[in-house]
């Protein structure tokens, strides 16, 4: 960030009030402009105990499979995200049951809110950001071939809490790149 969008003079890059998070503030009208992680929505959508799974068309993962999933739009509530985008990449639609997981991925300045949903029907197809949606018993996921850890997380936890009869809400931190290049 060079200029300040309410007045176009110069920001710099400091703290303001002694120790305080480094922040862009503008040099003359001192507008602080704070910068939040950016926020993505998805699903573990279920059809008759199978999962939807997108193989990705686009990078980051190009031809990894993926959680329908995506960054929320400005105005959109987080589920309303999940569900366009299971619509997007899968051409259908979904019910969200509960959220599930929240996924906080500071490399990457990310929120990932991750729901459980169930499709309204077994009708879907590959949307332009997809190259492949395909239904996986546990049995049959790609665990070598996930695109995110986020997904690989959201999954073991998903087939765990199913076995148990019980889902629940869980927070993650994903400090590093253990699992992939991707969060």
């Amino acid at each position: 960030m060079k200029y300040c969008s309410e007045c176009g003079a110069k920001v710099v890059f400091n703290s303001r009030g002694g120790g305080a998070t480094p922040r862009y503030v503008c040099t003359a009208c001192r507008r602080i402009f704070y910068q939040s992680p950016r926020l993505a929505a998805g699903c573990v959508a279920e059809w008759e105990r199978q999962i939807l799974l997108c193989r990705r068309a686009i990078a980051p993962a190009h031809g990894l499979w993926g959680l329908p999933a995506g960054f929320v739009a400005d105005g959109e509530s987080v589920s309303a995200a999940a569900i366009r985008e299971t619509l997007e990449e899968a051409n259908v639609a979904v019910k969200i049951q509960q959220p599930f997981a929240l996924f906080h991925i500071p490399h990457a300045n990310q929120l990932r809110v991750i729901y459980l949903a169930r499709l309204l029907d077994n009708q879907f197809k590959p949307g332009p950001e997809t190259v492949e949606a395909r239904l996986f018993e546990e049995s049959q996921v790609p665990w070598n071939d996930l695109a995110f850890t986020t997904t690989h997380n959201a999954l073991k936890r998903y087939f765990q809490d199913r076995a148990s009869g019980s889902f629940g809400f869980f927070v993650a931190e994903i400090v590093s790149f253990e699992s992939g290049p991707f969060a």
